[in-house]
């Protein structure tokens, strides 16, 4: 009997059962925190040792999670989605979703219905968890949480911004054109007033680079039609500047009348060509 229990034993040493590791930070450990600007909001959950979910809105879009780790994932694969309530209300689980985990350093990324109710969860004291295979060998169960902790002390303010953000985004002010008069480099109220909303997105995104392009009709000498571009471009980048945009933001060139949009034999085409290019790059 003594032999056989010792068979036993040694026979489930000898059985390598699957590993669990779980990512989350505990009661005293989390923490929330929001980022806001009219353009962007951000509410950041910190995970021990993993690092960090986001809830992400740019004006505009629609509202996002995204999974941030410290570890580059190496390869695509598959995760759920689940909703675990705590250990107090039972410690129930339910899955929400079935989602694909990428590569990189963001591997998970949440969008729409489904993020929205991710936040429904969090506010009804759930944790939204990630289960997958770790990614070294597929072995071991990966339990990623977002805790609710603390979540209720910053979820107003990420919706006071969402609710101030602007109501267009980024691609509203991408590669503007800026017309103007025969003969004429001084900008008008109108074309102002178009800048502004380029200046509004610079201002809060330092990645942003513009570069202006200035050209001209094909009335006039070539030397003169080169010279008066220049001087388009440069009420732009003057304009710009005033009103706070980074100068390493700014790139200029001027074509003149080399570059025509349309054909100059028509009044329509000329004023198609009197124009700045703007740019905008990230």
């Amino acid at each position: 009997m003594l032999q056989y229990t010792v068979f036993i034993i040694l026979l489930l040493q000898s059985i390598s059962l699957p590993a669990m590791q779980r990512y989350y930070s505990t009661y005293s450990e989390s923490r929330w925190e929001v980022k806001s600007s009219p353009i962007h909001c951000e509410l950041i959950h910190r995970i021990n040792r993993y690092g960090d979910g986001r809830f992400v809105y740019t004006s505009g879009g629609e509202l996002a999670f995204q999974l941030h780790s410290l570890e580059v994932a190496p390869r695509d694969s598959v995760t759920s989605l689940l909703s675990e309530a705590p250990f107090w209300r039972g410690g129930k689980r339910q899955e929400l979703a079935e989602l694909t985990l990428n590569q990189g350093r963001m591997p998970i990324y949440v969008g729409g219905r489904l993020a929205l109710r991710m936040l429904y969860e969090l506010q009804q004291g759930h944790h939204p968890t990630f289960h997958y295979k770790d990614w070294a060998d597929f072995q071991d169960d990966v339990y990623v949480s977002v805790s609710s902790v603390n979540f209720h002390n910053h979820i107003e303010a990420f919706q006071r911004c969402m609710a101030n953000a602007l109501p267009y985004g980024p691609d509203k002010v991408k590669d503007t054109i800026v017309y103007f008069a025969s003969n004429k480099h001084q900008l008008s109220q109108e074309q102002r007033k178009r800048l502004d909303e380029i200046v509004l997105f610079a201002g809060f995104d330092p990645s942003m680079r513009i570069e202006l392009v200035g050209h001209a009709d094909g009335r006039g000498t070539r030397r003169y039609n080169l010279k008066l571009s220049k001087k388009r471009t440069a009420s732009v980048k003057q304009y710009l500047l005033a009103q706070g945009l980074r100068p390493q933001q700014l790139s200029v060139k001027a074509h003149g009348e080399s570059r025509p949009a349309a054909s100059n034999r028509s009044e329509k085409g000329r004023s198609t060509n009197r124009r700045v290019d703007v740019i905008i790059n990230r």
